[in-house]
């Protein structure tokens, strides 16, 4: 595990089940409204799937199994891979109260073993915001590519590169009297950042929380990246900030394919 990976190891692993129960409710809660409501929690992509039942899913950083335990309960076969234990247990938790099956891995993505996967993936789907964590994006397009089996499929949701050029980053965070253009839309070098709910906790608690080591990307190094290691693209799908800054751009959503190309 490379240095960036064991930072933010370390983060994400640090009181994420106490954040999810606080915000979901307990397990049970939780399985309980999402069983009864489970295209609520993925309301924002539902419509890139062509089908969920039956598919094999893999939802890589797929944290407190809010999007893979809907999925499952849809019917979807569903693998987790994501680096925190605390994650792995508040999903497992709200999947066995849901009464479905979860596969959750805990590992770096970049470091788990493929070879244990006997049956390629249907679907790939990836939200809320995972490349900042990925120092190598070309290894790590490619290590998606060939989870998938042929005419797979790629849903990849995250932050839109526009927030490189911002002082406040947080997309999901009100910023209507701190916008401000500060940064540097080609910068490439790692910087210390914060893991999404560390906001939510009390400012002690944030001053002893452990810190993440992001790297940010530009909207051309993320279609290259994914081109390169043989992804068909279908649609870049570009959406606005989550705030009152509506004319500006939030988040944008990549469809791919792994596909043959005819040789030419």
């Amino acid at each position: 595990m490379n240095k960036q990976s064991k930072i933010n190891k370390k983060a994400w692993s640090y009181r994420a089940t106490e954040f999810w129960s606080n915000k979901l409710g307990k397990p049970s809660q939780a399985a309980k409204d999402m069983i009864e409501r489970p295209h609520y929690y993925l309301r924002r992509h539902i419509q890139f799937f062509d089908e969920i039942r039956g598919k094999k899913i893999i939802n890589p950083l797929g944290s407190c199994g809010q999007k893979a335990v809907p999925l499952a309960i849809l019917g979807a076969d569903v693998t987790v891979v994501d680096i925190s234990e605390e994650n792995k247990k508040y999903a497992t938790d709200i999947a066995v109260a849901a009464n479905v099956n979860l596969t959750y891995i805990v590992s770096d993505f970049l470091e788990f073993n493929i070879d244990n996967i006997h049956n390629p993936f249907d679907i790939a789907y990836l939200e809320g915001g995972v490349l900042h964590y990925f120092s190598d994006l070309h290894k790590f397009a490619n290590k998606l590519y060939s989870l998938l089996k042929l005419d797979g499929k790629l849903i990849l949701n995250d932050f839109h590169p526009f927030r490189k050029l911002l002082q406040e980053r947080d997309i999901f965070k009100d910023a209507n009297d701190n916008l401000e253009l500060t940064g540097n839309y080609f910068e490439s070098e790692l910087i210390v950042g914060e893991v999404s709910y560390e906001k939510y906790l009390s400012h002690n608690t944030q001053d002893e929380f452990p810190k993440c080591l992001l790297r940010y990307w530009t909207m051309g190094e993320i279609i290259t990246a994914f081109a390169s290691a043989g992804f068909v693209i279908k649609q870049l799908v570009e959406g606005p900030r989550f705030d009152s800054y509506k004319n500006l751009p939030g988040d944008f959503t990549l469809i791919a394919l792994k596909q043959e190309l005819a040789e030419k």
